[in-house]
């Protein structure tokens, strides 16, 4: 993929960033995986596979798969190649390609494929689906995870939260991005001619009976907000107070055991 045709990327691709994608997979992966089954799944295609965060996922919890990556950043498919090396996983287990997912040049079929908070990046994600469905068998089992934005609560309300959040979405629609593309899977899906699509909604909602894991998703998630920082402070969106303010209100919730997180992304399944 060029660099004149690559859209941006609201979180960047610095090391800190290589890292937090890392651990953002390993606190929300529960969630995600305990209602994700390739058991039956032998060759997986992985669009958007990044530096392999969920890629690693996937092989500790579907050791018998071999799973093909197609990523357009090569900053992080390097990234990808050593942290599976670092995991033990080898080149017979799992592949990185460079393409366009809107232009997959395959050599194979798939009999499963794999998307996981990709969409959201991509202006016309319909045409990822469309692009990867030769390449997948007939019957080919298909799993996506997407966000859902606007669902993202907290109780107390803190402006210096919100305002942030609203100021990063909008960004994120301005450089082509969809923050609510969630709603929309079961249509993108139908539209690129999948079948027997079902849609659940999973996420959280931490309140006083879960201190611990309240603590770890308040810390996620001001991490995935500061991951935007760079690009909205560049673009003169925010000013350093405002990056700082936010932090601090994320820290005071993650500590007042009154608080509560709520947030739901949306998961599809389907099948050529």
């Amino acid at each position: 993929m060029s660099s004149a045709s690559t859209p941006k990327y609201i979180h960047g691709y610095q090391e800190e960033e290589q890292e937090r994608l890392r651990e953002q997979a390993l606190v929300i992966e529960r969630p995600i995986y305990d209602f994700i089954d390739f058991s039956e799944v032998k060759e997986l295609l992985e669009i958007g596979s990044g530096v392999g965060a969920q890629t690693e996922i996937l092989l500790r919890r579907f050791p018998h798969l071999s799973i093909t990556g197609v990523e357009y950043e090569s900053r992080q498919i390097a990234k990808a190649k050593e942290n599976m090396a670092k995991a033990g996983f080898g080149e017979h287990q799992v592949r990185f390609i460079h393409q366009d997912a809107k232009n997959l040049k395959l050599n194979r079929q798939y009999d499963g494929a794999f998307i996981c908070w990709v969409l959201e990046h991509i202006p016309d994600p319909i045409e990822v689906l469309i692009s990867m469905k030769p390449f997948l068998r007939p019957g080919a089992k298909v799993s996506i995870t997407e966000v859902f934005n606007s669902t993202f609560y907290t109780f107390p309300v803190i402006p210096a939260i919100m305002d942030y959040w609203k100021i990063y979405n909008e960004y994120q629609v301005h450089i082509g991005g969809d923050p609510q593309v969630g709603a929309r899977l079961g249509d993108l899906l139908s539209e690129s001619g999948y079948r027997d699509i079902n849609l659940r909604s999973g996420g959280f909602h931490l309140d006083s009976r879960h201190p611990e894991e309240k603590s770890t998703v308040f810390n996620y998630w001001k991490n995935l907000m500061n991951s935007g920082a760079p690009a909205l402070l560049s673009e003169g969106l925010v000013n350093e107070m405002q990056i700082k303010d936010m932090i601090g209100a994320m820290d005071q919730l993650r500590e007042m055991p009154n608080s509560v997180f709520y947030y739901r992304f949306i998961q599809a399944t389907a099948f050529v």
